[in-house]
């Protein structure tokens, strides 16, 4: 069966803040989407609150082990059977109601992204989140040859054959898998469109103080490995 879109959502260990994402998420969303949960190795109950939800078209893709969200997004994007895939975090700091801007802009675009930098947008944002972004732009813009100031937004959408493209393969499983969709798209020939949001900062945030070097060595190794392709 062929869908208007596919929403992925990648989780792990959601099962404290989710229920007000799926109570908006179940009211926004069509019979023509296909709803595609990717629990990335949770050890609570968060696929249980997921079944529960009444979301209409769910599909729930559970493995044991945590993999990192790019590797649940990439299973998503493979199991998916829109005309056009997006993703978008769990954590409720993107309204779902966005979901639907998004799917208007993908009838003109191929790959559509969430922007926090955009002078239209509306983002309420810790200061030493909004510096670690910046810097984490700036490091791997300049890596990459990239010109994009947000890149690590938890929401983007592609024409479904791009986003089949840009997933096989993928090299990133965890939080850089992003910055290969940008160098993927950019190879190419493919630009984003930049789309403006509201969000919210959520509390609770999964990174470990030692993520922020760790990120840094692994965009050198993704460099590498991408320059030998």
């Amino acid at each position: 069966m062929k869908f208007e879109a596919s929403v992925i959502i990648p989780v792990f260990n959601e099962e404290q803040r989710i229920k007000p994402f799926l109570n908006e998420l179940r009211q926004e969303s069509k019979k023509s989407w296909e709803v595609i949960f990717v629990d990335d190795g949770s050890k609570d109950g968060s696929a249980d609150v997921i079944k529960s939800s009444g979301i209409p078209n769910l599909k729930i893709i559970s493995y044991k082990k945590n993999r990192g969200k790019g590797y649940a997004v990439k299973k998503g994007v493979e199991a998916s059977a829109g005309r056009c895939i997006l993703f978008i975090d769990a954590d409720g700091s993107i309204h779902p109601s966005e979901i639907k801007k998004m799917l208007l802009l993908l009838q003109k675009h191929d790959f559509v992204v969430g922007n926090r930098a955009a002078r239209d947008s509306e983002v309420e944002q810790p200061l030493l989140r909004r510096f670690f972004g910046i810097c984490f732009n700036a490091y791997s813009n300049f890596l990459f040859g990239l010109s994009i100031r947000d890149k690590l937004c938890g929401f983007k959408g592609f024409k479904s054959h791009v986003a089949k493209k840009l997933f096989k393969n993928l090299e990133s499983n965890r939080w850089i898998f992003d910055i290969e969709v940008f160098f993927k798209a950019k190879k190419i020939g493919i630009e984003p469109f930049l789309m403006p949001i509201k969000w919210e900062h959520r509390d609770k945030s999964k990174m470990k103080p030692y993520d922020p070097l760790k990120i840094a060595l692994d965009l050198v190794s993704l460099r590498l490995k991408m320059a030998l392709k």
